[in-house]
């Protein structure tokens, strides 16, 4: 270590000077991250002496979280003296000539994305900043506001305003000193005899351990008032023992800071004795951040509300995302009352500087909560107190998710992103509603059949309110059972005959949630329009030698689709052997896969035939085939397949969403898997992932939207495209190629014709560029999959 020059501060100091406790001696200013053009090793720290008389600083070194300074040699500081600590003395005086320095050896690197200088002497920590880049000092250094004030705070730093952009040796240039008494913020049954009272900066110790300005209701004033380690703490001893489990207030009064500012008078309450046993949901998750914002970003937060009349200790609690041990959410006492929050936390330091003044809890380990969706799971000595599974549907980007209602439940539907970003942790929710009213019904669905009813709730019900007798439908036929799923928030009614054709009103009365609200009535409409379409077959496809996959245009009952004397194959072929099928949770059947008895031949095309398939409303078809190719399709020439159809401009009513019909005027079968359709703009997206042959004669049906198209024409097969090119109304192009290789393509304008209805070829044999070859369908809106009505 070297002297740089002689301290001006340090002339002419009292032979009494002291050695400095915490809060005597602070850091005043630092410098982590230098302006240009100044060398990036001019860092350096200003500490102040805040302590009213001299002190002696022999031996104090600077630390942060990775190393520790040499300690300097001998040094008094006058009161009100300051003393500026250099890594590289002469960049620092090429910096600041005039202004007086002292060159540390080991000065540790200050990191600008946020460190923790400290004063150190003798293994006693005398004070210390731990900043962030959002406190300040970017490009010039970060000033301490009010010497007196807590250096944990962020709100008493900020970027330096001086012209050069720092003030080492003289006032900061945010000076402002604190007209504010000390704030209590809270405090502590350490024991039955002792009590930890923290204040909101340091206090004046003279004020601080008069036992007179402190009194606990029932107790008194307390024995002794001593100031602990930590400036803003007063140690009470008190003279009785404190008879728990029980809430105290503690009333203060007289404490004032180190600037003079005196408290009044104020409050506060805390407990004593050992935590309550919790039931299932008397502490709920009520707010929680896992999608930190970019800017103000505060770290993940989890925020417990207790809804009780009762204090719990945190000692006893877990939390975590349901993976993995459970963690403690804390080691020390920390108790939570009745209407409180508890603040769990990521990132202490990241919390603090966002929300300054909030308590909060650091857990030893901390779950992270996953972008995409996780859990969030609180647990009382294993059991589990409240839990809930969240995804990015619920809300919660860039801020926090908030309960609406603290006595609802833990799903999506009370949870709604904070109207006040990045959240409210420790205050009462900015979407605070609680539920006051009864459940209603909100829609109602009818089965294909019409004997059962779907009816869907706008919050979760109390199982027990769920019965057959709270339900009517007007019409006539009777509700025979009422199942609840608690987890789709719906009502399945089955009833003990058809519902009537047209509109329905489902009526519930007496139905609660879970808070006790009761709605004496609620009724919603259901509309029946009964099935009367027979099923079909929609596609045949072989799925090897011996196995066919039949799909059908609508569900169908598994008694007729799993029956193999329901099909028939030409070609020699004739039943097959088995039928497999996987009904759904209606019983529905969508698609069969038939074993047969004897190999299909490569290269043929093949009829499956099915007779008696029966569809959920019970609509019999006598009749319904598909044709199948077998192996692998041509290589097709120009033009052997066309568009045929195509609709561009979509109608209002009887929307079946953009389709491309494709004509086959070869006498060969091609496989739709190995074309691609676009409008010639962007990568052509493959027809179909599987392979669907079109064989001579026939048509392929390309949509846009597999249910719009459905709705409008039930039973006409099609493929579901999914990387469609929408077919602009203003005009386009549509191109049809194989490998790569154009097979046909046009390009079309409104001048055509298609105004809300389809495009048709005339002549399949026509040119597919001449305007004159197209009409507009006259069978709105379009002939898909059947010969054009032009």
């Amino acid at each position: 270590m070297r002297w740089i020059v002689a301290l001006l501060a340090l002339a002419a100091v009292p032979a009494r000077a002291q050695t400095p406790g915490p809060g005597d001696l602070v850091i005043n200013e630092v410098m982590y991250d230098p302006p240009a053009p100044q060398a990036s090793s001019n860092e350096w720290v200003e500490v102040l002496n805040v302590s009213g008389g001299p002190l002696q600083l022999g031996g104090l070194a600077l630390a942060d979280a990775a190393s520790t300074s040499d300690p300097i040699g001998p040094t008094t500081l006058a009161a009100g003296g300051s003393l500026v600590l250099v890594r590289d003395a002469a960049a620092f005086a090429a910096a600041y000539p005039g202004v007086e320095a002292l060159e540390v050896d080991g000065f540790p690197a200050l990191n600008n994305s946020g460190d923790r200088p400290a004063l150190v002497l003798e293994g006693a920590e005398i004070d210390a900043v731990p900043y962030l880049p959002s406190w300040g000092g970017a490009d010039a250094s970060l000033e301490r506001i009010d010497p007196l004030g807590p250096s944990t705070a962020a709100s008493n730093f900020g970027t330096s305003t001086a012209p050069g952009g720092a003030t080492p040796g003289a006032q900061n240039s945010l000076f402002s000193q604190d007209t504010d008494p000390p704030a209590l913020d809270g405090a502590e049954a350490l024991d039955a005899q002792s009590v930890l009272v923290s204040f909101s900066e340091p206090v004046e110790a003279l004020s601080a351990e008069d036992e007179g300005n402190y009194s606990i209701a029932g107790i008194g004033a307390p024995a002794a008032a001593m100031l602990a380690d930590d400036p803003s703490q007063v140690l009470l001893a008190l003279g009785a023992p404190l008879q728990g489990p029980a809430t105290f207030t503690l009333t203060v009064s007289g404490v004032a800071d180190r600037g003079g500012n005196v408290l009044v008078e104020a409050q506060t309450s805390f407990f004593f004795g050992q935590g309550a046993e919790p039931g299932f949901r008397d502490v709920v998750v009520n707010e929680f951040l896992y999608d930190e914002p970019t800017a103000d970003n505060p770290g993940e937060f989890v925020e417990l509300f207790n809804r009780t009349d009762q204090t719990f200790d945190l000692r006893d609690f877990t939390y975590n995302d349901g993976t993995g041990d459970d963690a403690p959410i804390t080691g020390d006492a920390v108790f939570l009352g009745p209407g409180e929050y508890a603040v769990l936390v990521e990132d202490g330091a990241l919390f603090s500087a966002v929300f300054p003044g909030v308590p909060f809890v650091e857990p030893p380990s901390w779950s992270a909560l996953n972008n995409t969706g996780d859990a969030v799971v609180i647990k009382y000595l294993g059991a589990v107190v409240d839990s809930l599974s969240y995804t990015p549907a619920w809300g919660g980007e860039d801020a926090s998710l908030e309960r609406v209602d603290p006595a609802g439940p833990s799903a999506r539907s009370n949870f709604a992103t904070t109207t006040s970003p990045p959240g409210t942790p420790g205050a009462q929710n900015s979407v605070f509603e609680p539920d006051v009213t009864g459940p209603t019904l909100v829609a109602a669905t009818a089965s294909p059949d019409g004997l059962t009813v779907l009816v869907d709730l706008d919050e979760p019900l109390d199982p027990s309110t769920v019965e057959a007798q709270a339900f009517t439908v007007s019409g006539g036929p009777g509700v025979t059972a009422a199942a609840y799923d608690d987890a789709d928030l719906t009502v399945t009614l089955a009833l003990s005959s058809r519902l009537a054709a047209g509109a329905s009103t489902v009526t519930a009365r007496g139905l609660a949630d879970l808070q006790g609200n009761v709605t004496a009535s609620t009724s919603t409409t259901v509309v029946f329009t009964p099935d009367t379409v027979p099923p079909t077959i929609t596609r045949a496809l072989a799925e090897g030698a011996t196995a066919v996959r039949v799909e059908f245009s609508e569900p169908v009952t598994d008694a007729t689709a799993s029956d193999p004397a329901t099909y028939g194959l030409d070609g020699g072929i004739g039943p097959p052997l088995v039928a497999s099928t996987e009904p759904d949770a209606d019983g529905g059947v969508e698609a069969a896969v038939l074993g047969l008895a004897a190999p299909l031949a490569d290269g043929q095309t093949y009829t499956v035939t099915a007779s008696g398939l029966t569809d959920l409303a019970g609509n019999v078809q006598p009749s319904t085939q598909a044709s199948f190719f077998v192996g692998q399709g041509a290589v097709p020439d120009a033009r052997d397949l066309v568009v045929n159809e195509f609709l561009y401009d979509e109608p209002t009513a009887g929307n079946p969403g953009e389709f491309v019909e494709l004509f086959n005027r070869s006498d060969r079968t091609f496989d739709l898997s190995a074309f691609t359709l676009n409008d010639g703009t962007g990568d052509a997206a493959p027809i179909t992932d599987a392979p669907v042959f079109v064989g001579p004669g026939e048509y392929a049906v390309i949509v846009e939207d597999g249910a719009l198209f459905a709705a409008v024409f039930p039973g006409v097969p099609f493929v579901e495209q999914a990387g469609w090119s929408a077919l602009n109304n203003g005009g386009d192009a549509i191109v049809l190629a194989y490998q790569g290789a154009a097979v046909d393509s046009l390009t079309y304008d409104p001048e055509w014709g298609g105004e809300d209805a389809s495009l048709e070829r005339k002549d399949p044999d026509g040119p597919s560029t001449v305007a004159a070859n197209f009409a507009t369908t006259t069978s709105p809106p379009g002939t898909p999959g059947a010969q054009n009505s032009v």
